[in-house]
């Protein structure tokens, strides 16, 4: 393989001379004073090195091999450097070349720091953006983002620069093993790009949050900001579409998502506890395709958060009557979480327990021990504020669940993503079977308007880091607690969270999905089981991002 790079080089040097003439006037007379000295600006350099510590890879007859022979091979070892003053905001790349013959579908590789632990495991090449391929390479072919980051500057003693931040890289290519005779003959060259710009800050992510809500203070709504500086920070955002993920991995909808160990997406909607401080909340990402009921029923692209701290542990739903065993009814339209968490308007009958507590800050007794028990509950400094409702919106979400019957070696990211949107109500299996968990009358539905939800399993399984996501997403999410996708995902909790998504099961109509402490997409023990409660809410079209950058010590601030 022929490894090759590009550099975007700028020096920048700016000399100002000017003359300084202060006049005063009294009367007739008129006195002129010259400034003897120039004035001088030091902008400073910006510039970055690329050097080569080994030999390129060669791909030459070789064959297809399993990820621990690949990982056995010699890497590509190189040297980014910023050799100038200021910060240096850059791209890592691997461009492929028009002329291939071998699909990059069938390469896998590992690329990792020399201050990081060499991984175990290879990944598929996965094109994050496609922003940023005008890179001008002859017969440039497809760009795969590898890594961003930031580079400090160094420092400038009498008129001579010293380097500042430098990464060392190894790179690992092989041809997947699950390859087979059809790459026989064929050819794969590629080289490494260095895109680079300057930036002031050494977060990339703060660059990216600071684009955004100058963008905001603009006039523009957060949703447009988004994804117009979305490039910015392609290591802690990316898009779950099929063109980037494949048809195998990838969404119909392209949303745009927070991914990663800890992003910076805070974000301050409003919200404040009883000594004043911000309740803060955390972006899930731009969700394409969400039905707007403030806007007629408008099909749009809408953001979407997470309360960053859960709000306690409480039952999905409760039973009376022996239904189901007491285990309760797992349809979220009449469940009794959704009634703590939403307006009265949401449900139709007068329930006793946990009756909208949550959205009027109020007081009272709510299911939280699990079947028919309860305990008093106090939302009075931890519910939704009045400021923060006037900044969500009121959608559809999907309600159902996948169209097979629960396995667990097949809740893939895709198949419960595509499962959640689908007309499956989960129930006919056992409607009016008289089965000990499965005796109640209720119908299933797969959608449910409302203000307040709880995350999807898709949403956490989406939210793993890129340089694991192709990997992660092909597994199962039951085993996501292997060391990498959870570790790489910040929506992991820390403790047992409940999703919105009920379960299909075979004589048993009370189960719905969780999010392990551990990491992982489990069944719950029936609905009536206390697990933990982080509500999910989406904003309206018209709420702009004015300031912040999306740290936890500077959110993002909102104007409706």
């Amino acid at each position: 393989m022929k490894v090759r790079y590009k550099l975007s080089l700028l020096i920048i040097g700016l000399m100002l001379v000017g003359c300084l003439y202060i006049t005063q006037s009294y009367a007739l007379w008129i006195i002129t004073e010259e400034q003897t000295n120039e004035n001088e600006m030091d902008v400073g350099c910006f510039s970055i090195g690329f050097s080569e510590q080994s030999e390129s890879i060669k791909l030459d007859n070789t064959y297809p091999v399993n990820d621990s022979i690949g990982l056995s091979t010699n890497p590509y070892t190189f040297t980014i450097t910023n050799t100038c003053t200021i910060n240096n905001n850059y791209v890592l790349t691997l461009n492929t070349l028009s002329t291939n013959t071998l699909d990059a579908s069938k390469i896998k590789y590992a690329l990792y720091k020399s201050s990081e632990e060499k991984p175990n495991v290879g990944s598929k090449l996965s094109r994050i953006n496609t922003d940023l391929e005008n890179l001008m390479v002859e017969n440039l072919g497809t760009s795969y983002i590898l890594d961003t980051g930031v580079l400090s500057g160094g420092t400038k003693v009498d008129g001579v620069v010293n380097n500042g931040e430098e990464v060392t890289y190894n790179l690992y290519l092989w041809i997947d093993d699950i390859a087979g005779n059809e790459v026989e003959g064929q050819t794969f060259e590629a080289s490494i790009n260095v895109i680079n710009a300057a930036t002031e800050s050494n977060d990339i992510g703060e660059v990216y949050g600071s684009a955004v809500a100058k963008c905001g203070a603009e006039g523009k709504d957060a949703v447009t900001c988004m994804k117009e500086n979305a490039n910015l920070d392609t290591i802690n955002l990316a898009y779950d579409g099929k063109e980037s993920l494949g048809e195998e991995l990838g969404t119909d909808d392209n949303n745009l998502r927070y991914i990663g160990s800890n992003p910076n997406n805070y974000i301050d909607i409003g919200d404040r506890d009883s000594e004043g401080n911000p309740i803060l909340w955390r972006i899930i990402g731009v969700m394409n395709n969400i039905t707007n009921l403030d806007n007629g029923e408008q099909q749009e692209s809408l953001i979407k958060i997470i309360r960053a701290d859960d709000i306690g542990e409480y039952s999905w739903d409760s039973s009376a009557n022996d239904i189901n065993s007491n285990s309760g009814i797992n349809e979220w339209s009449q469940a009794d979480l959704m009634k703590l968490l939403n307006p009265p308007e949401m449900y139709s009958d007068t329930p006793e327990i946990g009756r909208s507590l949550y959205w009027n800050n109020e007081s009272g007794m709510c299911y939280s021990k699990g079947n028919e028990e309860y305990e008093d509950c106090d939302f009075t400094s931890t519910g939704i504020s009045t400021n923060a409702k006037s900044k969500i919106a009121k959608v559809r979400w999907n309600t159902s669940t996948a169209g097979e019957l629960y396995d667990n070696t097949k809740i893939t990211t895709k198949f419960m993503y595509e499962g959640e949107r689908s007309n499956h109500n989960g129930k006919e299996h056992c409607e009016g079977t008289g089965e000990k968990f499965c005796n109640d009358t209720v119908p299933r539905k797969a959608t449910w308007d409302g203000y307040i939800g709880l995350m999807y399993p898709s949403d956490y399984g989406y939210a793993v880091g890129e340089k694991n996501a192709t990997n992660c997403l092909l597994n199962s999410m039951e085993i996501y607690n292997n060391g990498i996708c959870e570790n790489n995902n910040w929506l992991k909790p820390n403790i047992d969270l409940w999703t919105i998504t009920p379960v299909q099961y075979i004589n048993d109509a009370s189960l719905s999905f969780f999010l392990s402490s551990l990491g992982n997409i489990h069944v719950s023990n029936s609905v009536g089981f206390p697990y933990g409660v982080k509500p999910v809410t989406y904003l309206k079209s018209t709420v702009k991002i004015t300031s912040g950058n999306g740290t936890i010590d500077n959110p993002f601030i909102l104007e409706n």
